[in-house]
């Protein structure tokens, strides 16, 4: 599609983003600057992220006063944005600017584009940023927006390309990842999370479960996802479903038969095993082997995910599996980012406890028993701790040495009761729990902290600084 052409498709020219440094919206903001609009935003808070928006001519402001008084066309928001309360949603309102929704932008985007829409509780981001991966390096430039920061992008996780195809995460969040209509699709796993949105583990299974029936051309699905399989109960036609299954070793020669009875509508089902760090599967008679640089399996059934989503889009098997083991990450998904006095300082997005307990896996192969794994814990919104708390303190235990920051509130209200105590409480082993200020839990953790350990910030918050901090103290 021309630029005109997307122009004419979005019905504006000269767009106005509300929290422009926001993970997705950035990723936009890149998208539509890409595709030649005149794009501005606000955000409260300079970062790497709005720095590299003005590099590409994005003009940022951070307060009302401001914003120059232009003909703006469009007020791009997310659904972290409070309109009614907003004072610059308030200042649009008034001079009847439109506002959209993220989601709606991004589906006029890539609605002309041959789609690949990722959706799952757990490991979204990674995975559309997999696929992206493969299809870059094997020479079809897609069009890209993922909720993080892109290492073959240059550090950022938007695009707007020549291809014809479009990679995206798709956020079940507030439930506008329905209104995506992506004719492939692949969904990581379904965990219990927005509870605050959905209210019931049923509502959360039944949109789950819209995502993959009204799936156009194919999903892939990991079948052994507890979620997922729960999902499938309620859907009568499996036909567009790619899905994968662990054999253990013992197995892999007879493939359990009974497997292929209990999937025998799918419309392909492929088997894998992991071992020695390697996943190894079978497709169509043959075997395929996959590595990663990130150690845990989750980052190897993602890459599986991802080469199967690729391979049902037209990519060589063999290629897209020999180009997603050169994957090279996403920013804060165990993301390296130092090393001081010999520790080594990873950071991490995970904020639920599925996510915890995976990051917890991994440490343990980074360190690898030279020093102890201290993780940093910094719970990520009142509802989420007062829903997950006990979660929380099962996955948390399995560290080695635990710290808690407080909650990071994400723009919700103090929920009476509910602190990173519940937690802290709820745990075997006990945490330290910091203050919160960066200046003294840092004198602390350079305490902790010994030649050999290994240190995790973790959390979708601003731990990250306390990993920073640690790194330039």
């Amino acid at each position: 599609m021309s630029e005109a052409s997307l122009e004419k498709a979005l019905g504006f020219t000269k767009p106005f983003f509300l929290g422009i440094g926001g993970s997705g919206m950035s990723s936009l903001a890149h998208i539509l600057s890409d595709a030649g609009l005149s794009v501005t935003g606000y955000d409260g808070k300079k970062s790497p992220v709005t720095e590299a928006l003005e590099k590409k001519g994005v003009r940022i402001f951070s307060s009302l006063a401001e914003i120059p008084d232009e003909d703006y066309d469009a007020a791009i928001y997310s659904s972290a944005i409070r309109l009614d309360s907003h004072p610059i949603a308030s200042h649009f309102k008034k001079k009847g600017i439109r506002f959209y929704h993220r989601s709606e932008v991004l589906h006029s985007c890539f609605r002309h584009l041959t789609c690949i829409a990722v959706a799952g509780s757990h490991g979204k981001t990674t995975t559309t940023a997999m696929t992206a991966h493969i299809l870059n390096d094997l020479g079809y430039s897609p069009s890209l927006m993922v909720g993080g920061d892109v290492a073959f992008l240059g550090g950022i996780g938007g695009r707007f390309s020549t291809g014809k195809f479009g990679v995206f995460e798709s956020d079940e969040s507030d439930g506008t990842f329905l209104n995506h209509k992506s004719e492939f699709r692949i969904l990581t796993n379904i965990d219990e999370d927005h509870l605050d949105f959905y209210k019931t583990r049923e509502k959360l299974l039944a949109a789950f479960a819209e995502f993959i029936s009204s799936t156009p051309e194919q999903i892939v699905l990991d079948l052994d996802n507890v979620g997922i399989q729960d999902c499938l109960v309620q859907i009568q036609d499996h036909t567009r479903i790619l899905g994968f299954v662990q054999v253990q070793e013992k197995d892999w020669d007879t493939m359990q038969i009974a497997k292929d009875r209990k999937y025998s509508d799918l419309a392909k089902l492929v088997y894998y095993k992991i071992e020695n760090k390697h996943l190894v599967f079978r497709m169509d008679g043959e075997e395929f082997t996959l590595t990663s640089r990130f150690p845990g399996k989750h980052y190897l059934t993602n890459s599986l995910a991802a080469v199967l989503a690729a391979f049902s889009v037209g990519v060589p098997i063999a290629s897209a599996a020999r180009s997603v083991s050169d994957y090279a990450g996403v920013k804060r998904r165990l993301e390296y980012i130092g090393t001081k006095n010999g520790v080594q300082i990873y950071d991490d997005y995970g904020h639920h406890p599925t996510e915890v307990k995976a990051v917890l896996s991994s440490v343990k192969e980074l360190s690898q028993g030279s020093g102890k794994a201290v993780i940093l814990f910094q719970p990520h919104r009142f509802t989420r701790t007062q829903n997950l708390y006990k979660d929380f303190a099962e996955s948390l235990d399995l560290g080695e040495t635990v710290l808690l920051l407080p909650i990071y509130s994400a723009g919700e209200d103090p929920i009476s009761g509910v602190s990173s105590e519940l937690i802290a409480n709820e745990m075997k082993k006990k945490p330290k729990l910091l203050s919160g200020n960066l200046r003294s839990d840092l004198y602390l953790l350079n305490e902790i902290l010994s030649p050999g350990d290994v240190f995790v910030s973790l959390g979708a918050g601003n731990v990250r600084e306390w990993g920073l901090g640690f790194l330039n103290s």
